[in-house]
């Protein structure tokens, strides 16, 4: 056989690096079902292209045993969210019967907690990234849920929202963020508008690397005489609680009905 001309050489090289990258490529879209083809000549790129079938076997192991993670993940989140729903019902339940106001605003307060932490598992059991929630869409599904739990006859209070859509944040965050916003919305739907007419807003700001929460409404605010340290119920104590563990603090804003303004 005659060896090959320069030009007939640089052809068949060009081929086989084409060939190369384009099993390459499928890789990056995981599609692993490609594999170069080795020539007799044991040439460069038959040992390159043989270290890439491996590195394609190696990757398809990793791909799959990611994405068995993945919905063992997936699981762990779908049942604590069906766990905490199952415990929201049984609160549920044991108010059939209670005629007691303060008893009944009780299975309220701790059945509307439940919620606001399920909501988050539910949400990553949901989303294609299992580790974030955005705020702006749990913020979205949390207010409907409490103004459900706490609407009254007539009752026309609305919610505005300034979070970017693209803020998210993890678990670890979401659970209590998830609380106090519970915490500060419940409040303000319970005690803020006697007449059932008023606004809330909630907005997020991203300053010098530090985050502020303002939950803000219009209501006829606190009273003049209201002492956070004696006076405040377990529901604005969970508040200040809550915030230190996002290593934050709380402001307490008696201007134009009640704004919270939480750093961290």
């Amino acid at each position: 056989m005659m060896p090959l001309s320069t030009p007939a050489k640089r052809k068949t090289a060009a081929s086989k690096e084409k060939q190369i990258l384009d099993v390459i490529m499928a890789y990056a879209r995981l599609d692993f079902s490609q594999k170069t083809v080795l020539s007799n000549e044991g040439d460069v790129f038959d040992a390159i292209g043989a270290g890439v079938n491996m590195l394609g076997e190696e990757l398809k192991s990793s791909v799959v045993s990611l994405r068995e993670k993945e919905q063992l993940l997936r699981e762990i989140h779908h049942r604590v969210k069906n766990n905490l729903q199952i415990i929201s019902s049984l609160l549920s339940l044991q108010t059939h019967n209670v005629k007691d106001e303060r008893f009944l605003a009780l299975i309220r307060e701790s059945r509307n907690r439940i919620r606001s932490m399920a909501l988050v598992h539910e949400m990553l059991y949901t989303t294609v990234d299992l580790s974030q929630v955005k705020l702006k869409k749990y913020l979205e599904n949390l207010c409907g849920s409490i103004y459900e739990s706490y609407k009254r006859p007539k009752m026309k209070v609305g919610f505005s929202c300034d979070i970017n859509e693209n803020v998210h944040f993890d678990i670890d965050r979401m659970i209590p963020l998830g609380l106090i916003l519970n915490e500060i919305i419940s409040n303000s739907l319970k005690y803020a508008f006697p007449e059932n007419k008023g606004l809330i807003g909630i907005s997020l700001k991203n300053i010098k690397g530090s985050y502020i929460l303002t939950i803000q409404d219009d209501g006829k605010g606190l009273p003049k005489n209201f002492d956070v340290d004696k006076h405040a119920n377990l529901g604005m104590q969970l508040i200040f609680m809550l915030a230190e563990q996002l290593n934050g603090k709380v402001e307490l804003v008696r201007k134009k009905g009640t704004a919270y303004k939480i750093r961290f």
